[in-house]
């Protein structure tokens, strides 16, 4: 097998639906891509859907919950799940298909990303009293076995992964994206991962705070400033920090060419994550 340093600088760009839901942001984000490989950089790709699954099970009339940024996923809704991100990964490889990227889209399971139900979720009730939460069909990474990623990249493939991912036996969760984009980093051996969102970047008082480290971070959870959604995508950044991705950066997708600006131009834009 020929080493990850033979191969380019590889990285590893996470996107959501929110982030290149504007009319022609996927197509200039195809672009950028592009762009990216032909300056001898190697993308990863993972993706999620969060708001088209939202819609998708409201229009089946499907209750949608949320604990702590995570989703609570039935079979019903694991269902929606995985037909929504399949559609969108279609769509996705199609536009980079036209961009000239030859892009292999795939699942978690496909890419040998392997899965764990995750523990109940303990939250405040409006009394104000301490419960668990079982989010069902959840699931966290347990591993990444990196052959199969190994194998199409080293075709000149961009893995194009969306979060279906199994556990051992065969059963299926719905696994958050950024945790996925963390461990295939690891597994991919990027050097760096972008987050590519709908914000400008990490914000405290309306400012985008161009860099940070975990322990700033941790400071700006303790204080409110990071909540929500946030919580999933920076826990996301520090598990990749700590499994030898130097870098993380995260960018706004609405932003035109961020993720060129970024990596081939170095403009300051977006945050920058580092571990210390």
């Amino acid at each position: 097998m020929v080493g990850h340093q033979d191969q380019g600088r590889r990285i590893l760009i996470k996107f959501g639906g929110n982030a290149l839901s504007g009319e022609g942001d996927l197509e200039r984000f195809a672009q950028d891509i592009a762009s990216l490989i032909a300056s001898g950089l190697r993308p990863v790709l993972v993706h999620g859907g969060g708001p088209e699954i939202s819609q998708e099970m409201e229009r089946r009339g499907l209750k949608v919950r949320k604990v702590s940024g995570l989703r609570v996923t039935d079979p019903a809704a694991l269902e929606v799940a995985a037909d929504v991100l399949g559609r969108i990964n279609s769509d996705i490889v199609g536009t980079l298909g036209r961009a000239g990227v030859n892009a292999v889209g795939m699942s978690g399971c496909d890419a040998a990303v392997i899965a764990s139900k995750m523990p109940s979720v303990k939250v405040t009730d409006e009394q104000g009293n301490d419960v668990s939460v079982d989010l069902d069909r959840v699931g966290d990474v347990a591993r990444v076995d990196p052959e199969r990623l190994e194998a199409t990249i080293s075709k000149g493939a961009v893995p194009v992964i969306y979060p279906i991912c199994a556990d051992p036996e065969g059963l299926q969760f719905n696994v958050n994206a950024d945790t996925v984009a963390a461990h295939v980093a690891r597994a991919a051996g990027a050097r760096e991962m972008v987050l590519v969102t709908d914000v400008p970047g990490i914000l405290k008082n309306g400012e985008v705070i161009r860099s940070i480290t975990l322990s700033g971070i941790d400071a700006l959870i303790a204080d409110g400033t990071i909540t929500g959604g946030m919580v999933p995508k920076v826990d996301a950044c520090r598990t990749a920090l700590m499994n030898g991705v130097g870098t993380v950066y995260m960018l706004n997708g609405k932003d035109p060419h961020s993720l060129v600006r970024k990596l081939l131009r170095g403009e300051d834009t977006g945050t920058r994550i580092t571990v210390g």
